[in-house]
């Protein structure tokens, strides 16, 4: 229902309800615009309802009073009144033992208490009410009901980690809402997307369909849904470095949630502020975003986000050196974590609480807290990767399908050939061994798919175990060596002083290497987009503590060009020694970075304004020799053009494939 029919539906039970007639006509009035007013004016929606639940005491009204008891319930759960939401739903319980075969009655109560028990926190619990109503009589039900069902499902996955569950339910609702073609439920369906897509990083994505989500929103004057999208596009914003495009989605949200009495998405937004303000080093607006934003949730019942803000906020006090606050907020915050089992929650808590101990140096805690942190990652690492294999053994099944399809195709064509020549042995035995032929080669052409396929599984599954092992198992055993040497250093003794200052300084430097090898041969990385992204971040990390001001500039459609795993390594190696040159030995203040393609071959330009050098006396100076050589190996070449306090240019050329 677009905005313009939706006024006219509204104006038509308007003039119903202005009747007064106390009939059923009237209640199902009432109880409509209850519903039509949840999403934009909520308090008027609850006068709906009471309305409808004051209306005389008849067994025909009562059906009416159910649903608009469930309504008040949900209502009251979203605007944090929940002494009174138990109230509703007791109520509804009363009026539905009179009617134990109404499945819909049935289902709203399921749904109505799954969405409060969500709300809260209480995941088991909104699962059973989603599994009830999900084995209600889906004909019953109906196809966008069923819809709505694995939609919410799909929220609770999301809110315990499992991701599996949660992108099988996702399109479920998907499949279901497309052939229903329902825009309140695609409005949804592309919310979920997009965040899905931000929590994986795919920042234009996400916005893509965070945006398509907006304009479902607009059309069905749905200002909760418009709010929920401007917070998750903030979100996206924030992460892409754009804080203060962030503030201002953020904000809007805010202002939409306060206007609607809305006090979780209140607190939500309040929050996501905060991170925001943190994000851009204002500690003291963060700090308070943070703390008033536990308020508001408090208020609200809704306790998922206490681990999360206390972690941030403990971050933000010991920023502000506030050391006492600081501990208190980050060792509150794993506890929560654990407590509501939030793995994603415990990751930054333990994360977060390990680098507060290692300024503190008190490495024996700081080396506990990051082995709490390493477990979580394990646990939420294998669930990835079990999707991951899914969607290939997905590809595999779907390969093998297009084959026998083929197959069959050749043996309709071949009785069609035998039917037309059955009088024709000579022709017949012609057919058959064509279609023999034709056989033979499906087969061969079948069997050499499925061989590649399997292959192609083993190599994905042995990349992704290599960068697991890496990252889990030598990356802890580093960082224990790491913050063991940083222990050792505190004490007296000089003569092993030297020693371990030589540990830590290697450690340190081995640990960076790792996480270069680890991001080079994971498969997510395989295409060019991601190599730009980590060369932007290790650019910011390198240049901006020491002042100088850089330009990237990326030619279009680079993105989506793929590189093989020795190329990209090579390539970032390249430039991460270009960069780290410009930054110690140049006294530069500005670069400029440009990658350009041209057919089938790309172009890194790094140009600094620096002093310079003669490149005919330092030759082996400054790794350029090992430059050289990286650029050979990715069968290209480099010129360096550099003149005594005229800076200098390194240029790059490669080909693609």
């Amino acid at each position: 229902m677009d905005g313009f029919s939706q006024t006219q539906f509204l104006d038509s039970l308007q003039s119903i309800i202005a009747k007064n007639n106390q009939d059923t006509l009237h209640a199902k009035a009432l109880l409509n615009m209850g519903i039509n007013l949840e999403r934009s004016d909520i308090n008027r929606s609850i006068l709906s309802y009471w309305t409808v639940l004051k209306m005389k005491d008849d067994p025909a009204f009562d059906k009416f009073k159910t649903n608009a008891a469930i309504r008040l319930a949900g209502s009251y759960s979203a605007t944090g009144k929940i002494d009174s939401v138990d109230y509703y739903f007791d109520l509804t319980e009363s009026f539905i033992a009179s009617y134990p075969e109404d499945q819909k009655l049935a289902y709203n109560l399921y749904n109505g208490k799954g969405i409060h028990f969500n709300r809260v926190g209480r995941f088991e619990d909104a699962l059973i009410q989603y599994e009830n109503a999900l084995e209600l009589d889906h004909q019953v039900i109906g196809l966008d009901n069923i819809a709505g069902l694995y939609l919410n499902l799909s929220n609770v996955y999301k809110q315990m980690d499992n991701q599996k569950s949660y992108f099988d339910a996702t399109y479920k609702a998907l499949e279901i809402f497309e052939k229903t073609q329902n825009k309140t439920g695609l409005a949804f369906i592309y919310n979920s997307l997009g965040t899905a897509h931000y929590h994986m990083k795919n920042y234009e994505e996400a916005e893509k369909y965070l945006l398509k989500s907006m304009e479902y929103r607009k059309l069905l004057g749905d200002k909760r849904g418009e709010a929920m999208v401007y917070g998750n596009l903030g979100n996206v914003f924030m992460d892409m470095k754009e804080h203060e495009r962030a503030k201002e989605y953020l904000s809007l949200a805010l202002e939409i949630n306060e206007s609607l009495g809305l006090k979780e998405m209140v607190g939500v937004q309040l929050y996501n502020l905060g991170k925001n303000y943190l994000e851009m080093e204002n500690y003291e607006l963060a700090i308070a975003h943070f703390q008033r934003s536990r308020i508001v949730l408090q208020e609200a019942g809704a306790n998922t986000f206490e681990a999360k803000i206390l972690a941030d906020l403990g971050k933000a006090q010991k920023m502000l050196e506030q050391e006492e606050d600081a501990y208190f907020s980050l060792k509150s915050a794993t506890e929560t974590a654990e407590m509501q089992k939030k793995y994603s929650e415990a990751i930054t808590a333990f994360k977060n609480l390990k680098e507060y101990y290692q300024d503190q140096g008190k490495f024996e805690e700081a080396l506990k807290a990051q082995t709490k942190e390493y477990a979580y990652r394990d646990s939420i690492g294998i669930g990835v990767l079990q999707a991951q294999l899914r969607e290939l053994e997905s590809k595999y099944a779907l390969d093998l399908k297009e084959n026998e399809i083929s197959l069959l195709i050749a043996e309709k064509e071949l009785d069609k050939v035998e039917l037309a020549q059955r009088k024709a042995n000579q022709n017949l035995i012609l057919a058959i061994f064509f279609f023999l032929i034709l056989l033979a080669g499906i087969l061969v052409n079948k069997y050499r798919v499925v061989g590649r396929t399997k292959r192609l599984l083993e190599v994905e599954k042995l990349r992704n175990s290599i960068a697991r092992d890496l990252h889990d198992d030598l990356g802890s055993t580093l960082s224990s060596i790491h913050i063991l040497s940083q222990m050792a250093l505190q004490k007296e003794d000089k003569t092993n002083k030297v020693l371990f200052s030589k540990i830590n300084s290697q450690t340190a430097n081995m640990m960076d290497k790792l996480s270069d090898i680890v991001w080079s041969i994971h498969p997510n990385n395989d295409n060019l987009e991601q190599l730009l992204n980590k060369m932007q971040e290790f650019a910011a990390e390198i240049l901006e503590p020491k002042g100088i001001t850089y330009q990237f500039e990326m030619a279009e459609g680079a993105a989506h060009i793929k590189l093989d795993l020795e190329k990209r390594r090579n390539l970032f190696l390249i430039f991460k020694e270009a960069l780290n040159n410009a930054a110690k030995y140049a006294e530069s203040k500005h670069l400029d970075i440009k990658l350009s393609i041209d057919g089938n071959k790309l172009a890194l330009l790094i140009k600094d304004d620096g002093k310079g050098f003669d490149p005919a006396q330092n030759k082996k100076g400054n790794g350029l020799f090992n430059m050289q050589q990286r650029a050979s190996m990715m069968g290209g070449n480099m010129t360096i053009e550099s003149f005594p306090q005229m800076g200098t240019s390194i240029l790059l050329t490669a080909p693609v494939a």
